[in-house]
């Protein structure tokens, strides 16, 4: 049986707005949740402000849950991805999260290989290890490609992130999904989405995803298929949508929680 991991992401401070990290953990706690994702960007906000990231680790405990993600490391040239992952690392220091989600921001060749190779082991000196976020729009669009990079280094120094909307949005179908050994699934993002409207796929993923049964995915046929494979790890709930980040926190957890829990617990 999976458990669920929420996911700071619709109001981080990427946006321009105030993550609210302790609210989000609190509403997360609230709800149901019992692991946490926050993202780097608002982790820096909550530096910046004159926080310590032991604040937040303190308050997990206090609310019996645990770091399960930090979101998100970009590999791109070797100088700019080692100086993030040595930062991220020790945010990870504190948090102890399992994973970090990681993105490719360029072409996948030797050398992004090796890079790669130097960010597994800068983060598993902290005990975490990255976890490739394929996404359409990038040079990991799919399983195959996200792939190279962890037949590079192993599965024991990296796993691939599968995220429902990257799949019915991307190239793969449910056969490449049924195709993928359990060793390589290092956990799930899981969400719906509304019928697309433009052909700006950032703006559709990160303005209108849906609640889980809400959109025009398959969930149950990607559920079943995962299942299949003997998956029951975390599911990170993320949600990514424009109304709902100006909406209550503790309604949208709570919705996050309950509808994403009828398809993994």
């Amino acid at each position: 049986m999976a458990e669920l991991c929420f996911n700071t992401f619709n109001h981080s401070a990427w946006y321009g707005i105030d993550g609210d990290l302790p609210g989000q953990l609190v509403a997360a706690a609230d709800a149901g949740f019992r692991w946490w994702g926050p993202d780097v960007f608002s982790l820096n906000a909550w530096v910046a402000s004159g926080h310590a990231v032991i604040e937040l680790a303190e308050m997990l405990n206090a609310h019996n849950m645990s770091c399960w993600e930090i979101a998100a490391l970009n590999i791109t040239s070797p100088g700019e991805t080692l100086r993030e992952a040595r930062h991220i690392a020790e945010l990870a220091a504190v948090l102890r999260p399992r994973w970090v989600l990681t993105n490719v921001g360029a072409p996948i060749d030797d050398g992004l290989c090796h890079t790669f190779s130097q960010v597994c082991d800068v983060l598993a000196e902290v005990g975490a290890r990255p976890a490739i976020e394929y996404l359409p729009f990038t040079p990991a669009n799919s399983i195959a490609t996200t792939r190279v990079l962890i037949d590079h280094v192993g599965t024991d120094r990296a796993g691939i992130l599968f995220d429902t909307w990257h799949h019915f949005r991307g190239p793969d179908t449910f056969a490449e999904l049924e195709a993928v050994p359990l060793e390589l699934v290092a956990y799930v993002q899981f969400d719906d989405a509304l019928p697309v409207v433009s052909d700006d796929l950032m703006a559709e993923t990160i303005g209108r995803r849906a609640f889980p049964g809400e959109g025009e995915f398959d969930l149950e046929g990607y559920c079943a298929r995962m299942r299949a494979k003997g998956f029951d790890g975390v599911v990170s709930v993320e949600i990514l949508n424009d109304e709902w980040r100006a909406r209550d926190i503790g309604e949208f957890a709570r919705r996050a929680y309950t509808t994403s829990a009828r398809y993994w617990t």
